[in-house]
């Protein structure tokens, strides 16, 4: 795929979603997302901060096929090298965003699951919870929807919240969230992992 692509290729691709139309955006997502599958290729994508606002650009992006792809991709980096997403914050804002007022499912679907790394690192928690863009915000639409994924996901973040942070267990914005997901878990993984947040309330 080097020869193919040639040997400026990513700077190539980035020129591209830089400066020119949606349509050909898409098309350069979808490239990145064909480098995301080569072993030798992969680690190249976040090596650099120059393509961390490419990324970020494309996660912001009003085409939800070139979100997807985007996301698609950061995902298979997140697979096989969690640290190389959780090095750069700078996603979690958009990340939010896309939770929050994305339309379509798998945008919301993978950006929710790309933010549980965040949530998972210590060094990267915090940075969420104090993120502009609020994640209860964001979580109240995963928890009231009715796809097991999302709820699971959902569930996942709150419970590493609280367990980081037990003032949250006294929080009720935090708490309104635990128990609405309780009431409409489609899945038995997120009822159960509800129910626990709200039983180390009951034992604090």
């Amino acid at each position: 795929m080097v020869h193919v692509l040639g040997e400026k290729w990513d700077d190539d691709l980035c020129h591209v979603i830089n400066t020119c139309r949606m349509d050909c955006v898409r098309l350069v997502a979808g490239i990145f997302l064909d480098v995301s599958f080569c072993d030798n290729l992969r680690g190249e994508l976040l090596k650099h901060r120059k393509y961390v606002p490419v990324f970020e650009r494309m996660i912001r992006c009003s085409d939800p096929i070139t979100q997807q792809l985007c996301l698609q991709t950061l995902e298979m980096i997140a697979l096989t090298s969690p640290e190389a997403i959780t090095a750069h914050t700078y996603f979690i804002a958009p990340l939010l965003v896309s939770i929050s007022k994305a339309s379509d499912v798998q945008v919301k679907t993978i950006s929710a699951k790309l933010l549980l790394y965040f949530v998972d690192n210590p060094e990267t928690m915090s940075e969420v919870v104090n993120c502009s863009v609020d994640i209860r915000e964001a979580l109240i639409k995963l928890v009231t929807t009715q796809d097991n994924v999302m709820q699971c996901v959902a569930a996942k973040i709150l419970l590493l919240l609280v367990e980081n942070d037990r003032e949250l267990l006294y929080d009720d914005r935090t708490m309104d969230l635990v128990q609405t997901l309780r009431l409409n878990a489609v899945d038995q993984e997120a009822w159960m992992l509800s129910d626990k947040i709200l039983i180390m309330k009951d034992g604090s």
